[in-house]
């Protein structure tokens, strides 16, 4: 799609991901006149043992400025039946996290994942990372 600047999934250990493990990706920006929206990209094991997931989103602007999202995403229905699609035994998410006008310099960003659900290793993480679409021009 056009509109789509990144659309990555960084790899995770086999273990699961760990408090430390940080995964990074950029997003070159040439059109600050317009509006984005960030969506986390998952992918999860059908063993994974919670609900939710939260995560500790990073931006770093082209100024060396940053901003820090602590953002919570719904994972399951109450019945345990999982929001994402998939087959076999992968569940694969792409829900919607930051949106409008976030980047407003023109230039290369970059956001930094990190697990923040307060447990050394997250089992049942195969992947994670981010998606940034351009929509509308700011008017």
């Amino acid at each position: 799609m056009k509109n789509t600047l990144v659309n990555s999934y960084l790899d995770l250990r086999g273990d699961g991901w760990s408090y430390e493990e940080t995964l990074t990706d950029s997003v070159e920006i040439a059109h600050p006149d317009y509006y984005h929206q960030v969506l986390a990209n998952l992918k999860i094991n059908n063993d994974y043992s919670f609900a939710n997931i939260q995560l500790k989103i990073t931006l770093l602007k082209p100024d060396s400025t940053s901003q820090v999202f602590p953002i919570s995403i719904p994972l399951a229905e109450k019945s345990g039946k999982w929001l994402g699609t998939g087959l076999g035994s992968t569940i694969t998410f792409q829900e919607p996290i930051l949106h409008r006008k976030l980047f407003d310099l023109p230039g290369k960003y970059y956001i930094t994942l990190e697990q923040n659900m307060r447990l050394e290793n997250l089992s049942n993480v195969i992947s994670a990372g981010i998606k940034v679409n351009k929509q509308e021009e700011i008017f």
